[in-house]
C-alpha cells in the first residue's frame, strides 16, 4: 500500500514538471531571509521546488512597501505577473517586507510585472515593471508612466504606494496627466 501511495505521489510530481518551461539557474541573493509564507499564499516554498527537482530555478522577488512618509505599510497583497499569469502573490508584514520565490527564467523574452493592492482603500494599487517583452513594447502595451525596475541579485525594491492627492503629484511631475 506505501509504494502504491509513493508511486502516485512520484507520478504526480514528474506530470509537474512536465508543464514547467525551462528555466535558468537563480541569482544568489546573501543574507536571503527564510520567513514562513503568509496563510493562503499561492507561493511555494523552496524546499517543495526542490522536492520536485527545479531547486537551482528560483528567483526570489522581494522588497518593501512604504507610505508617503517612509512608514511600512502592513497586509498589502503584492501579486507577481509572468507574461498575464499569475505566478506568485504574497502578503506584507509588519515591516513592510514581502518575498516571492518562484521558477522563472531571466533571459526569457517576457512581461512581468508586480502589483500592489494595499487593504487601506484610501492607498491606490500600484504596479511595477520587471520586464517587458520585445511584443509589448514595440506594441506600446504598457504606459512609459508605469514605473519600472530591474530584478538583480540580491536586489530588494522599495515600493511606495499613495493616496489619489499625492499619486496625481507623482503623475504631475512624469508628465503623465492628461
Amino acid at each position: 500500500m506505501m509504494r502504491a501511495i509513493l508511486r502516485i505521489l512520484v507520478l504526480s510530481a514528474s506530470s509537474a514538471l512536465i508543464s514547467l518551461p525551462a528555466l535558468a539557474a537563480p541569482p544568489s541573493i546573501p543574507g536571503q531571509r527564510a520567513e514562513p509564507r503568509p496563510e493562503g499564499g499561492s507561493t511555494r516554498s523552496v524546499q517543495e521546488f526542490q522536492g520536485l527537482g527545479v531547486g537551482r530555478q528560483l528567483a526570489t522577488f522581494a522588497g518593501t512597501v512604504l507610505d508617503i512618509n517612509d512608514r511600512p505599510i502592513a497586509n498589502v497583497l503584492v501579486d507577481l505577473f509572468i507574461d498575464g499569469a499569475l505566478a506568485g502573490t504574497a502578503l506584507t508584514e509588519g515591516t513592510g517586507f514581502y518575498e516571492i520565490q518562484v521558477p522563472y527564467d531571466s533571459r526569457s523574452d517576457t512581461t512581468v510585472l508586480l502589483w500592489y493592492v494595499p487593504q487601506d482603500r484610501a492607498l491606490l494599487p500600484k504596479e511595477l515593471v520587471i520586464r517587458e517583452s520585445k511584443a509589448s513594447q514595440a506594441n506600446s502595451l504598457i504606459s512609459r508612466c508605469v514605473p519600472r525596475a530591474t530584478l538583480t541579485p540580491g536586489h530588494q525594491f522599495r515600493v511606495y504606494i499613495f493616496d489619489s492627492t499625492n499619486r496625481n503629484k507623482d503623475l504631475a511631475e512624469l508628465n503623465c496627466l492628461p
